[in-house]
C-alpha cells in the first residue's frame, strides 16, 4: 500500500490530536494508576512517535488504534526501565561497602588541632597559660586567678582575648570552621 500524502496526513493528525489527546491521557492515567506525570509524557511520546512514523501509515482509519498501541507499549517500556533501575539500585545498595570517612575526619581533626596548638603557642605567655588552664585542665576562673595571683576579671579578659584571636585566625584559614570551632571553644573544648 501507498503511504498517505503529507498534507492529508497532517489534517488527519490534527483531527486525531484534538479528538484523542484527552482520551489517550485518561487511558494512560488509568493504566499508570493515576500518575499524571507519566500520563502527560506518554501522551506526548505517543503523538510524537505517530508523527515520526507518518510515512509508514497507509490507512487513516486505524490511526487511533495505532496511537493507543504506541501509548501502551511506551508505558510498558517506562515500567520496564523503572524496574531495571529499581533492581540495579537495590543491587548497588546491597553490594556496596559503606563509605567510611573516619580516616579523613581523623586527618582533618589532627591538622586542625595542630594548627590550634600552634596558634595557642603564638599567644602571650600569661594569656596562653590562662587559656590552657581553663580549656585543658578545666579550672574555673576563680581557681586560675588564685593560682596565678591575678583577678577573676583579668582571667576573663585573657579568655575573651584568646578566643577572639583563635576565631580570627581560624576564620582566615578555615572559614566555615570558625562557627563550629568557636562554639566548641566557648564550651570548653579540651586542647591536647
Amino acid at each position: 500500500m501507498k503511504p498517505i500524502n503529507a498534507k492529508r496526513f497532517k489534517e488527519h493528525f490534527e483531527l486525531l490530536y484534538s479528538q484523542y489527546a484527552g482520551r489517550l491521557y485518561n487511558y494512560v492515567l488509568k493504566i499508570s494508576h493515576g500518575n499524571k506525570y507519566v500520563a502527560e509524557e506518554i501522551t506526548q511520546i505517543s503523538f510524537l512517535k505517530l508523527w515520526e512514523r507518518r510515512e509508514s501509515i497507509t490507512d487513516t482509519k486505524t490511526m487511533a488504534a495505532y496511537l493507543f498501541a504506541i501509548a501502551r507499549n511506551a508505558f510498558f517500556n517506562v515500567c520496564e526501565h523503572e524496574a531495571i533501575e529499581y533492581v540495579y539500585f537495590n543491587y548497588i545498595l546491597n553490594t556496596q561497602t559503606p563509605f567510611d570517612s573516619s580516616t579523613e575526619e581523623n586527618i582533618d581533626s589532627k591538622f586542625l588541632m595542630e594548627y590550634l596548638c600552634q596558634l595557642i603557642e603564638e599567644m602571650p605567655p600569661v594569656r596562653r597559660q590562662v587559656f590552657l588552664m581553663s580549656r585543658q585542665y578545666n579550672l574555673t576562673y576563680k581557681q586560675i586567678a588564685e593560682s596565678l595571683g591575678i583577678s577573676v576579671n583579668t582571667v576573663e579578659t585573657h579568655i575573651v582575648l584568646a578566643l577572639r584571636f583563635l576565631r580570627e585566625q581560624l576564620g582566615r584559614r578555615y572559614g566555615v570552621w570558625l562557627i563550629m570551632l568557636s562554639f566548641l571553644l566557648s564550651q570548653g573544648l579540651p586542647i591536647t
